[in-house]
C-alpha cells in the first residue's frame, strides 16, 4: 500500500463518500424544501435530478481520479508523510561492497544504500549514524508529547578536493527531505564568486539570490574560507557573510548551510566571525583517501563504465597514487576519474589499430600510458 493511503486517509475518504450521499440524497429529494423552491421555478424535475446526479457522479470520478494518482505518485505532489523511505534504526556499515546506483529521486534508504557504496569514509560515516540516531530521538520524543528542542543543523565539513563532501552532502539532503527535516532537500552548490560581488551594494544582493534558491534544502559552499581570507581594503567576502547570517537566522527552521574547505582553512574561517562560531558546532572531518582505496575507487569505476581491468592493476597503480600524493593538485577521486579517462583514450587508440582487440579489456599498456601522460 502506498505511505500516503494509510488507515486515516482512507477513513476519511470513506467518511467523506458517506457524508456526500447523505447531503446529496437530501438535495435531490423532491420533499426536501430545497427542490421544492426550485420546482416553482423548473416544471420538470426529471431533468433537475438528471443534472444533479451527473454533477454528483462527476465530482466523485474527480475525487477518486485525484485520490488514485495521489497514492500511486505522492512524492510528485509533495506529500510523502514524514519518514517514508526510511528503515528506522538503520545505520551505515563501515566496510561497503563496492558500486553505484543511479537514481532520479532519493529516499533516505536510497540515500544511504550510496553513502554505504562509497569507499572508505568510516569516520564519515559514523558522523551520519549520530545524525540519524538523533533525527530518530527526536521523532519519538514528538510521538510521546516529550519537548523537543532546537539544534543547529548546519556542518563543516573539512578535507582536500575529490573526498566525498558534496556527494555526502547531497545525501544528507535527501535523507533530511525524507524524514520532514526540510522540504525540498535540495543541494545548492556555491563559492565565492557566486556570493562576492565587485562593486558597492552588489554583494548582498547576489548573497539574498542564492540564499533564496537554497530555501528549504541545504546550501553547500565550498572553500568558503576565500570569503574572510583576503585581506585588502574593498573586498566585500565579509559582508556575503554578515548577509549569509542574517539569512541563517531569519530561516533557521529552512535552510541547512554546509561549508567546506582546507581544515587549517576552515578553522580561520569559523573563527574570524562570533556568529559563525554559534552556528557552526559539528564539523564532519573527511580524511585524503589512502592508495588501496583509491585502487578500490579506480576499479569501481572502470565497473561502471563496463571496462575490464587486468588482473594485479593494483601493484601497477598504488606507486603512482604514493607518489602523487604529496602534490598540492592532487584531487584523490577526482584525480582517478582523470586517469581512467586517459586509459580510456590509450585503450581506444590501441584497439582502433587492431580490430581483433577485446574493446571492453584493459591492458596493463594502457594504464601505464595513461600514467606517462599525467
Amino acid at each position: 500500500m502506498s505511505p500516503l493511503l494509510n488507515v486515516r486517509f482512507i477513513l476519511a475518504f470513506v467518511l467523506i463518500g458517506v457524508v456526500t450521499t447523505a447531503v446529496s440524497s437530501l438535495l435531490f429529494n423532491p420533499q426536501f424544501g430545497f427542490l421544492s423552491w426550485i420546482g416553482t421555478v423548473f416544471s420538470d424535475m426529471t431533468v433537475l435530478r438528471f443534472i444533479g446526479v451527473v454533477l454528483v457522479v462527476s465530482t466523485a470520478v474527480a475525487l477518486g481520479y485525484v485520490a488514485a494518482r495521489l497514492g500511486a505518485d505522492p512524492a510528485q505532489s509533495g506529500l510523502v508523510p514524514v519518514g517514508a523511505g526510511y528503515t528506522y534504526g538503520r545505520r551505515l556499515i563501515s566496510d561497503p561492497v563496492t558500486g553505484e546506483r543511479k537514481l532520479v529521486t532519493r529516499t533516505a534508504d536510497n540515500a544511504l544504500d550510496d553513502l554505504e557504496a562509497m569507499v572508505g569514509l568510516g569516520n564519515v560515516k559514523a558522523e551520519i549514524n549520530k545524525l540519524l540516531a538523533s533525527l530518530e530521538v527526536e521523532r519519538r520524543r514528538r510521538a510521546q508529547g516529550l519537548p523537543v528542542f532546537a539544534t543547529s543543523r548546519h556542518m563543516v565539513f573539512t578535507g582536500p578536493p575529490g573526498v566525498g563532501k558534496t556527494v555526502v552532502a547531497r545525501a544528507i539532503g535527501d535523507i533530511y527531505r525524507s524524514l520532514g527535516v526540510l522540504r525540498k532537500g535540495h543541494l545548492v552548490e556555491a563559492d565565492r564568486s557566486m556570493l562576492v560581488a565587485s562593486y558597492v551594494g552588489q554583494t548582498a544582493q547576489k548573497t539574498l539570490d542564492v540564499c533564496r534558491s537554497a530555501l528549504d534544502g541545504i546550501l553547500f559552499i565550498d572553500e568558503a574560507y576565500s570569503l574572510t581570507s583576503a585581506q585588502w581594503k574593498g573586498d566585500f567576502g565579509r559582508e556575503a557573510v554578515e548577509t549569509l547570517l542574517k539569512y541563517m537566522e531569519d530561516h533557521r527552521d529552512r535552510l541547512v548551510v554546509i561549508v567546506a574547505g582546507y581544515p587549517a582553512e576552515m578553522q580561520h574561517f569559523v573563527a574570524s566571525n562570533p556568529g559563525l562560531a554559534s552556528r557552526f558546532t559539528k564539523t564532519i572531518d573527511f580524511p585524503p583517501y589512502a592508495p588501496i582505496e583509491l585502487c578500490d575507487i579506480f576499479r569501481a569505476m572502470a565497473t561502471e563504465q563496463r571496462y575490464l581491468l587486468p588482473l594485479g592493476f593494483e601493484a601497477q597503480l598504488a606507486p603512482w597514487v604514493e607518489a602523487q600524493c604529496d602534490d598540492p593538485r592532487w584531487g584523490n577521486a577526482r584525480s582517478m576519474r582523470t586517469l581512467l579517462e586517459k586509459v580510456r583514450e590509450a585503450h581506444a587508440l590501441r584497439c582502433a589499430r587492431d580490430v581483433n582487440a577485446d574493446i571492453a579489456q584493459i591492458e596493463p599498456a594502457d594504464i601505464e600510458s595513461a600514467i606517462r601522460e599525467s
